[in-house]
């Protein structure tokens, strides 16, 4: 049965169910090229190809370990589409965001999405009253700067290293929190790090700073938190059940709710088993970049 043409008509309708559009979680504009979103939604245990396995000759892996990629439209955002299965399907997609680049940290996330029947609902009842909103299938996840971020002249910036001890191995996808040092600050500055334990963190706007401290220095209050490795034996969260998988111990981060402002895909929201904190006070160069020694977790 036809909803729209008549019926001497063969027509096809792809709905939209869920787009994605990837945002510099510093405010950089424009779509961010070079990135690839690969659904998690597949059965298990995945396997993970060969070619996977094998490191590029740069030392890297392969993320994406052969899972499904999400189709990407000319504009730069990501979109997938209802199939027939789909009308008594899974309420949430799980997705992982890579880039192989390294200039964004990666993530994972499960992001909610409606139903077939309450999508057709929603647009019925729209065009009988366009003041009746249409149903929400739109998420936009923040992306942290990682590594090979390029940076522009006069930034304030911490580049930091966490290891599990001194010496030790790196920590794993920190979350780091940072404020001015004796000043009043109601939103930290965040930053995410990478696997091989490094976060770049841009300290922002330090007018209100340097009005109560004139100096070319800024001390930072810069708090890590890590999730601690599981022991050997304990199951892995992975499409592969392996760890294998590149992206095993990055934490899946469950999107509560389609709506732009959520916190969770604004990076703002530490994942759940993020037990193990350190600070340090970071003495910074107002427009260079700062190395502090390695931040320490036990």
């Amino acid at each position: 049965m036809n909803e729209i043409l008549a019926q001497v008509w063969d027509e096809r309708i792809r709905r939209l169910r869920l787009g994605i559009e990837l945002a510099d979680a510093l405010g950089r504009a424009g779509p961010i090229a070079s990135l690839g979103v690969f659904s998690e939604n597949v059965p298990r245990p995945h396997p993970i190809p060969r070619s996977a396995r094998t490191p590029s000759p740069s030392g890297d892996a392969d993320d994406a370990i052969g899972l499904p990629g999400v189709r990407q439209n000319p504009s730069g955002r990501f979109s997938v589409a209802f199939i027939a299965r789909d009308v008594g399907g899974q309420a949430r997609l799980d997705v992982r965001i890579v880039d192989p680049g390294r200039r964004y940290v990666s993530r994972r996330l499960s992001v909610p999405v409606p139903a077939l029947a309450d999508v057709l609902a929603a647009d019925k009842a729209h065009a009988s009253d366009p003041a009746v909103p249409l149903a929400p299938r739109g998420c936009r996840p923040l992306l942290f700067p990682g590594a090979d971020y390029g940076t522009h002249a006069g930034a304030t910036i911490v580049k930091g290293q966490v290891t599990w001890g001194p010496g030790g191995p790196p920590v794993q996808w920190a979350r780091v929190e940072a404020t001015a040092n004796g000043v009043n600050q109601s939103v930290p500055w965040r930053a995410h790090g990478d696997d091989r334990g490094e976060f770049l963190l841009f300290i922002g706007s330090l007018s209100l700073i340097q009005a109560q401290q004139p100096s070319l220095e800024v001390d930072v209050d810069v708090t890590v938190h890590a999730r601690p490795v599981p022991p050997p034996g304990t199951p892995v969260d992975s499409p592969a059940q392996s760890r294998s998988d590149p992206l095993w111990l990055l934490p899946v981060e469950r999107i509560a709710t389609l709506d732009p402002s959520d916190p969770v895909a604004a990076g703002e929201v530490l994942p759940p088993g993020y037990t193990s904190t350190t600070s340090q006070v970071v003495t910074c160069q107002r427009g260079q970049s700062t190395r502090p020694l390695p931040f320490v977790l036990n």
